[in-house]
């Protein structure tokens, strides 16, 4: 609003038209005594003298100060009264720099009652004269310096009192304004003036302001105006106050503006504000410049438009740039500021906070101080943000488009029926959207995290609105009771509950309940995954790994694929072009030891709860002296009570069965290996016939063929129509051989 102070020194210079009658009706009062002491005539019955025309003027080291010309003057001998007609008085002042003219049509005086009357309209020409003493005095200026013209009626002056007053309308017109009141009381002893109602005052510029005030009172000693129930309006913006007051220097210029009661900023646009309080006080430097203004007892703000905002703070101190523009505000004390509406709508609390404004309207950035927060509402969410200090960077709407927290960062999200999201970090970096909504949001320096039970901690971590999704990047983990993750890179996804890993996965599942019917993953001990990356699914508890090793006691299965369900207990493998899956079993040797047993496959599928594995393609078995390869296989385990390993139970595997032992190979469609006993039945399918060779002794076929690892007997079984050895016995080299045949 630019009412510049310029302005308001002219507009209240304008309040001197009473002083100035008043001095007037001492120049009056000084001729008429002058001539009441001539002797002239008297003229009629009812007069006591009369003259035509005559002028007065009054001088000083050689200057004339000022000049009265009358048209006519009649003294009343009945009344005692003296009259003056078509009055017209020029004041040209000591230094010969004034051209004011006073003007009306008839003056009285009343020298019983001491009172000097203007009984019809007076006119008042306030001007400054830039030529001064180079011109004679009673020439007119060549230049007119700030004119101001006052009219009233009415005006009674007592010499006895040093009062002078008016009940009726007083105008005054200006260059750059116009402005009136009714009644006015000007007291010359205590040099106050006081204008009785409807002061008004309207600009003349292009954008038109208005003041306006119940009553004005103007003092000399101290130089002050005093304006009850003022208001300053240009357009839609508006001050208001209950008492307004103005404190002028020497030269009348305006120091400082202080509101009392009731003080009120605001905008009645669309798009408008209001700040209010109960005190304001404004101080200009020069005569044009506000250097700066506060508002003090609880202040308080609110906007309106499409994103409302409203807030609060005991004390507001606004400084000001260049054509009075507002370039900072400061507030202080239970600070509260609120954007949006109540189902998303952000809100700080502050200590105080720092406000800077660009061209006088653009918010271009906030810094809090002392304790603060930002709470983010969201129709189903709250988000609570605390720091030691925030900075905040606004777009062109004046919505915050950035957040910088320092030291001490927490945050704390409440969603209805989910646990507390809550996070720590020394500093936060938040990015909004129109809605309010954080967008993104990154923290760094010794980030924790906590929802429920689960837990996470990193150097930096970075929020994703798009998919709700946390980053956690430098040495990151994540704990909740069922066991522990750590990676490169783990990525938490609020919505879905997926988690995903990058890089050095290695994740350890713990509590995990003993299965004493159960095989490879039966143990109560962790259970630990190692990986290139991670895949998995916080709801059903199931996890995709890469370049996978899982591994419990001394259970191993290692494969490029794999998919965990801990609560199944039950995994699948898939092999990779360049590495197969690969499993340990253990059992025990002819000599009651452990021994391990690898399994290679292209695929494995594993069901804890029924003790078996499935291996398919290019399956590979291998221990200690026998290496057995198939399509398919299916390795049955041991229940796990207090064994230690997976110790194999029995084996069935299908497909192109090839068998190598030393000195004896053999091949067929379909084996069955017993732990037991350690023994293998190879069985003819498809019409293919199992088949031994044996490098001593040859072959060997039939139907069935059953034949022990550590053991050389082997029994055959056949058809009817073919001959069947029963039972062959083979030797070392260096013994003989029997057979006994059908």
């Amino acid at each position: 609003m630019s009412l510049t102070p310029s302005l308001l020194r002219k507009l209240f210079a304008a309040g001197v038209v009473l002083i100035v009658l008043v001095v007037s009706a001492f120049y009056l009062i000084g001729i008429m005594n002058q001539k009441r002491a001539g002797n002239i005539p008297n003229i009629a019955p009812n007069l006591a003298q009369s003259t035509t025309g005559f002028t007065f003027s009054k001088s000083e080291a050689g200057r004339t100060l000022f000049t009265v010309h009358a048209a006519r003057e009649e003294e009343l001998k009945e009344t005692g009264r003296a009259e003056l007609h078509d009055v017209s008085i020029v004041i040209y002042g000591r230094q010969s720099n004034r051209f004011d003219q006073i003007y009306g049509s008839e003056f009285q005086y009343d020298p019983r009652t001491g009172d000097v009357i203007a009984q019809g309209e007076v006119n008042i020409d306030l001007e400054g004269n830039n030529s001064g003493a180079s011109r004679p005095d009673q020439s007119p200026p060549e230049e007119i310096k700030n004119p101001i013209h006052l009219k009233t009626s009415g005006l009674v002056f007592n010499r006895n009192t040093g009062l002078a007053e008016t009940q009726k309308l007083i105008q005054f017109f200006l260059a750059e304004a116009n402005g009136s009141a009714i009644g006015a009381t000007y007291d010359s002893h205590s040099n106050l003036l006081t204008l009785h109602s409807a002061v008004r005052v309207v600009t003349t510029q292009k954008r038109e302001i208005t003041i306006t005030a119940q009553t004005a009172v103007m003092t000399k000693t101290p130089p002050r105006v005093v304006l009850e129930s003022a208001r300053v309006q240009q357009q839609s913006r508006f001050v208001q106050a209950d008492k307004a007051t103005m404190l002028l220097r020497p030269d009348n210029t305006v120091d400082r503006v202080l509101g009392d009661g009731n003080v009120l900023v605001g905008d009645t646009s669309p798009k408008g504000f209001d700040v209010t309080a109960p005190q304001g006080e404004m101080a200009l430097v020069g005569k044009q410049q506000i250097r700066s203004a506060v508002l003090t007892g609880g202040v308080a703000f609110k906007g309106s438009g499409p994103s409302p905002a409203h807030g609060a703070a005991q004390r507001l101190l606004l400084d000001f740039g260049a054509n009075n523009q507002v370039t900072k505000a400061h507030a202080e004390g239970s600070v509260k500021l609120n954007q949006g509406e109540p189902d998303k709508s952000m809100q700080l609390l502050a200590d105080g906070a720092d406000l800077f404004i660009g061209d006088g309207k653009k918010l271009e950035k906030a810094n809090t101080s002392g304790a603060a927060q930002i709470l983010i509402t969201q129709r189903d969410s709250k988000t609570t943000i605390t720091a030691d200090k925030f900075q905040a960077s606004f777009n062109a709407q004046n919505r915050p488009s950035s957040v910088t927290g320092s030291s001490n960062v927490k945050t704390v999200t409440t969603t209805a029926g989910k646990p507390d999201q809550v996070t720590t970090s020394r500093d936060i970096v938040a990015f909004f959207n129109h809605e309010n909504k954080v967008q993104e949001a990154e923290q760094s320096g010794d980030f924790h995290y906590q929802q429920g039970q689960q837990t996470a901690a990193s150097d930096r971590a970075h929020y994703r609105l798009a998919d709700e999704t946390i980053t956690l990047t430098g040495s990151p983990r994540v704990q909740d009771p069922g066991g522990t993750l750590t990676a490169e890179s783990i990525q938490l996804n609020r919505k879905t509950n997926i988690a995903v890993a990058q890089r050095n996965v290695k994740t350890t599942y713990t509590n995990m309940k003993p299965q004493p019917d159960g095989g490879m993953l039966g143990s109560g001990d962790p259970i630990h995954v190692t990986g290139s990356s991670m895949v998995a699914n916080q709801k059903t508890n199931e996890a995709r790994f890469t370049n996978a090793r899982l591994w419990q006691v001394g259970d191993i299965v290692e494969a490029p694929v794999m998919l965990f369900d801990r609560d199944h207990r039950s995994l699948q493998a898939d092999a990779s072009p360049q590495t197969k899956v690969k499993c340990a079993f253990v059992q025990i040797d002819k000599n009651g030891k452990l021994v391990p047993v690898e399994v290679t496959s292209d695929h494995l599928s594993y069901v804890d709860a029924e003790r078996r594995a499935d291996f398919n393609g290019n399956v590979r078995m291998r221990s200690q002296e026998t290496t057995m390869t198939s399509d398919a296989a299916q390795v049955f385990l041991l229940p796990r009570n207090d064994r230690p390993g997976s110790q194999l139970d029995r084996i069935v595997a299908h497909g192109d069965i090839q068998i190598d032992q030393p000195g004896r190979k053999a091949n067929g469609n379909q084996l069955v290996y017993t732990a037991q006993d350690d023994k293998m039945v190879l069985t003819a399918s498809e019409g293919k016939r199992p088949v031994i060779h044996d490098a001593q002794r040859g072959q060997i076929t039939g139907d069935s063929l059953t034949f022990y690892r550590h053991d050389d007997k082997v029994a055959v079984d056949g058809q009817e129509s073919s001959p069947t050895v029963t039972q062959t016995r083979i030797q070392n080299p260096d013994k003989t051989q029997n057979s006994d045949k059908k």
